[in-house]
């Protein structure tokens, strides 16, 4: 009797022991928790995106709290987090304007190198075989970005990522896993895109993609508000000066330059070439 009841007592005297020292090390060197900081970091997404600035969603509520940083600063979670913030703070918060990811590239129009078998991520292709297409800099196809992507924002369209505007909140996370350096952030209202970021020139760009930008300038010289120019062989739009007119996007010899739609469009926006028609409704609104 006494080989069953002994390792029972002593078990019971080894538990209680354990748990009396893990409550006294829980209050001795516990950290007590901010209950403010609590409340904001309820308001946010929780990705730890680090969009931000930091590298958690703790860490802003934290500075947010603290004063060191504005409470509009989460663009995942956008004007409801701002919203929900400023009700606890007590404050009044402009919420900033959203922003969405875009892809400055339309697609390699020539075809493949060669069959690619490797390693099937951007970061392989691009580093051991600078990718399979024939423009080493534009999208390579491989879904990278997709692949960080927490809101389903970026789909392929003829192997070339697009990004989902009313999906995308601006996170960044596509941003650093393009190898390419093809993905940036853009305000809603900056409509006009420049869908390319080759900077090879007209003869070799013309060799490799018919939807390239061939640097000739054309737009710059028919823009009504002298707001694109070509910078190191590409067109480069100041959003100071654009009113999205479309009146670029018509002149572009390749058609790398598009207008979106307003964001408050019913239907998905999606990039297209502007056509004559569409330029002259965005005149008229």
């Amino acid at each position: 009797m006494l080989n069953y009841v002994v390792p029972i007592i002593v078990f019971l005297f080894v538990g209680g022991a354990a748990g009396v020292a893990l409550t006294f090390a829980s209050r001795a060197f516990g950290v007590e928790s901010d209950e403010l900081a609590d409340q904001i970091l309820e308001k946010l997404p929780g990705i730890n995106c680090g969009a931000c600035g930091l590298s958690s969603c703790e860490s802003y509520a934290t500075a947010v709290k603290n004063g060191e940083l504005a409470p509009n600063l989460c663009k995942p979670g956008g004007i409801e987090a701002a919203a929900g913030i400023s009700e606890i703070l007590g404050v009044t918060i402009e919420p900033s304007e959203r922003e969405a990811a875009f892809v400055h590239c339309s697609g390699v129009t020539t075809e493949d190198k060669y069959t690619y078998s490797g390693t099937q991520t951007c970061l392989a292709a691009g580093k051991y075989y600078n990718g399979k297409s024939s423009c080493a800099k534009g999208c390579l196809g491989f879904g990278d970005c997709a692949k960080v992507c927490p809101y389903d924002a970026i789909e392929f369209v003829n192997g070339t990522a697009v990004v989902n505007r009313h999906h995308c909140w601006a996170c960044g996370l596509c941003i650093p896993a393009c190898p390419n350096g093809l993905i940036s952030l853009r305000k809603h209202s900056e409509r006009t895109k420049v869908r390319c970021s080759s900077n090879d020139g007209m003869k070799e760009t013309r060799a490799i993609c018919k939807n390239g930008c061939i640097a000739c300038g054309a737009c710059g010289k028919k823009c009504l508000k002298d707001a694109i120019s070509i910078v190191d062989n590409c067109a480069v739009i100041d959003y100071e000066k654009c009113n999205s007119c479309g009146v670029c996007a018509i002149i572009c010899p390749p058609k790398c330059i598009a207008v979106e739609p307003f964001y408050h469009s019913e239907k998905p926006a999606t990039i297209v070439p502007t056509t004559v028609a569409t330029a002259a409704e965005t005149v008229e609104e």
